[in-house]
């Protein structure tokens, strides 16, 4: 189906499966460049009479948590299929990575590893893995792959500003012969598959060859390594702020202190509603908080055992405060 009648194909299923697939007329991706980062189970390219098929396949054993909209996200990830075509191979690098994640990931690094998948040399890593685009980002989100795998890769990778220029089209049009401008004209005219990439790989053929900006490729256990360091960073990150938050959230309540006592008071004589007990619950819940962060204790205890006793025959108010420890 996918190499008769469609540019690109998804499929999703509850068990855990995913597949992303794009067609190609044939000639107009490198081959050998795309099969740098294939493997023999997760991504391949295969040709199929007159076109090439692009493959990602990955099964996640845990199954997918929460369901996804096919139909959104394929006109999202339909966009990497020109990126590819152009030579952006960041899509594949991405793949490279979830694909060696799910191979490893059955034994721990320090075990017998008779594939040697923590000591494979990652391909070619292209630009601009810190910039990724929303069609990367989706492809990300589709497969699972682990944002911190992903930060740990991009420590090296250049920007697209600085690692790649335009091409100057105008100049590179001008070396082409009066013959393939019309050839090329009346292929994007006719609407013809492929038109404008095979005119792109044309004028790409006039351009010097870049050098390459990789010369000593990390293995995939050294990404692993950088990867868990960049997560205990971020933990340890989100730990502080909730900790700055904690303290000024504390520090404003004690300015409040004794009007929240009497808020409690004025809540549980006001009524005997669910909402009450539950609101004056939550209020008692900051105080003993407070004590904690002040190192009051002792005094909030007094006064709880106090609202202990004022209010004991409210079976459901002390019902939830026994769930609290505080009874």
């Amino acid at each position: 189906m996918l190499a008769k009648y469609f540019d690109a194909y998804l499929y999703l299923a509850n068990w855990g499966s995913r597949r992303l697939a794009f067609r190609f007329p044939k000639g107009l991706v490198n081959v050998v460049a795309i099969e740098a980062y294939c493997d023999e189970y997760h991504t391949n390219i295969k040709t199929v009479g007159d076109v090439q098929i692009l493959e990602f396949n990955m099964d996640e054993e845990d199954g997918i948590e929460e369901w996804i909209d096919e139909r959104g996200v394929l006109s999202t990830l339909a966009r990497l299929r020109d990126d590819i075509l152009q030579g952006d191979y960041r899509t594949m690098y991405l793949a490279w990575l979830e694909a060696m994640a799910l191979e490893s990931g059955g034994y721990d690094e320090d075990e017998a590893d008779p594939d040697n998948f923590f000591n494979d040399p990652e391909p070619a890593l292209p630009a601009g893995l810190k910039q990724l685009t929303p069609p990367l980002n989706a492809f990300m989100d589709f497969f699972e792959i682990d944002p911190f795998l992903v930060a740990a890769a991009a420590e090296l990778s250049p920007n697209l500003s600085s690692s790649t220029q335009r091409a100057d089209f105008a100049l590179l049009i001008s070396r082409l012969t009066r013959q393939e401008c019309d050839d090329f004209l009346l292929k994007i005219v006719n609407s013809e598959p492929g038109a404008v990439a095979s005119l792109r790989k044309k004028l790409s053929s006039f351009e010097k060859p870049k050098p390459s900006i990789q010369s000593n490729p990390r293995t995939f256990g050294e990404l692993l390594e950088a990867a868990e360091r960049l997560r205990r960073a971020e933990a340890k990150r989100q730990a502080s702020e909730k900790r700055k938050k904690h303290i000024a959230e504390m520090q404003e309540l004690a300015k409040r202190e004794v009007q929240t006592w009497q808020d409690v008071e004025n809540t549980l004589k006001s009524g005997y509603t669910a909402s009450n007990y539950d609101y004056a619950t939550a209020l008692l819940d900051k105080l003993q908080q407070l004590a904690e962060f002040q190192g009051t204790q002792g005094n909030f205890d007094i006064r709880l055992q106090a609202l202990v006793e004022a209010y004991k025959g409210r079976n459901a108010l002390i019902g939830r405060w026994k769930k609290k420890g505080w009874v």
